[in-house]
């Protein structure tokens, strides 16, 4: 099958497209750092000789994108669009890339439109859709700089004995899952299209508070931990896989503490 994978050459799309290969699949990279934009005009055409996408391109952020809501709307909303569109015009599988829906923010406003989107597409042109919602997502090479994720950041705090900064009290519960089992998921999920949910979570919640603390045992880090004020655009809670679509699929992402630290031991020489 030829795969188009937008956003292919970032964090979860490298996986993505290692995973494809693996199980014979031919990859088609799109990605705004290789020129090939999905806003593009002629971005439907491309499409043309694939089978199936992968859509995996956005912009990030909790509250960085409060300040760059028209360019969130239009990579997350417009672009997915976009994406939509050329496999009505060219009979292409859809595979997106969703979230838990539990925050009020610019990010999981737009992620929510794009879902919704994608569902009227599968309703009203027939396309092939279905959905993976991603947890926590951690692994090798996730980026320090730019929009904050928990690993990473508190990986390069520890090893450079920094404190560990935690928004809020620390007692929100995350569902850490291994790009790589989010990457199964995803090549696993095109063979589905009927609107269906898969639920890249483990169903087991760690508080931040918990994570530090492996994260400072790992790294033997004597920087402790400090506090600050939640964040704008996040509040606490569980956010925590509930199972949807494990059923269909067969399986379930599991958390592996060996695959952590060895996740963590990777930031050792990470430069921001």
């Amino acid at each position: 099958m030829r795969v188009a994978v937008t956003g292919g050459s970032g964090f979860i799309g490298v996986a993505v497209v290692e995973e494809l290969r693996r199980r014979g699949h031919e990859p088609k990279v799109f990605d705004v750092h290789a020129g090939l934009s999905i806003l593009d005009p002629g971005f439907g055409d491309a499409l043309r000789d694939c089978d199936a996408v992968i859509h995996l391109a956005g912009m990030l952020g909790t509250s960085e994108l409060f300040e760059q809501i028209e360019l969130a709307i239009d990579v997350n909303v417009k672009g997915t669009v976009r994406v939509l569109q050329a496999c009505a015009k060219h009979d292409v599988r859809f595979v997106g890339i969703t979230m838990p829906n539990v925050w009020d923010n610019v990010y999981q406003a737009t992620k929510q439109a794009a879902f919704r989107l994608a569902s009227a597409w599968h309703r009203n042109y027939g396309v092939s859709v279905c959905h993976v919602r991603a947890f926590n997502i951690f692994g090798e090479h996730q980026k320090v700089n730019g929009v904050r994720k928990i690993v990473p950041t508190f990986s390069y705090q520890g090893w450079n004995g920094m404190p560990i900064t935690i928004w809020g009290d620390g007692s929100q519960f995350v569902d850490l899952v291994y790009v790589g089992d989010l990457a199964r998921m995803m090549v696993d999920a095109l063979a589905f299209g009927d609107n269906e949910v898969f639920d890249a979570g483990t169903g087991r919640g760690i508080s931040v508070n918990e994570v530090s603390r492996m994260v400072l045992d790992i790294t033997g880090s004597t920087g402790g931990i400090e506090y600050a004020p939640m964040r704008k655009g996040e509040h606490g809670g569980l956010v925590v896989a509930q199972g949807h679509g494990w059923d269909k699929i067969g399986w379930r992402p599991t958390f592996e503490f060996d695959r952590f630290r060895q996740t963590v031991d990777w930031y050792r020489e990470a430069r921001p």
